[in-house]
């Protein structure tokens, strides 16, 4: 019985690692449920509970006959990174771009300034 549990919970990590990564973009239709049950020799209401949990998390749309579909994972992200705006359109005001984006860029690479 645990097995089971954990091949559900295996499936919809890697799927959703997936997704993250940006294997499968925004609308792209997933594989089939049967599709995978075929790939990994898994029953296909293993991989149906690993589709319906990622609908549930928002990250895929089950279309009923029609499959399941990513949703807008990517924009969430660019909404997040948006909030950055109103700081950088203040930092603007006191220093020249370049001198934001090398700071930003130092940051990324780790150097401490």
């Amino acid at each position: 019985m645990n097995e089971k549990i954990d091949l559900y919970l295996r499936i919809k990590t890697h799927i959703k690692r997936l997704i993250q990564a940006g294997a499968f973009l925004e609308g792209e239709a997933l594989p089939s449920v049967r599709k995978i049950a075929l790939d990994m020799g898994v029953n296909p209401n293993t991989v149906m509970k690993s589709y319906q949990a990622l609908e549930l998390e928002g990250l895929i749309e089950i279309i009923p006959k029609k499959g399941a579909f990513v949703k807008s994972f990517q924009s969430k992200k660019k909404a997040e990174l948006s909030e950055l705006d109103p700081i950088i359109f203040s930092l603007q005001e006191d220093f020249k771009d370049q001198d934001i984006i090398n700071y930003i860029q130092s940051l990324l690479e780790g150097d401490s300034k």
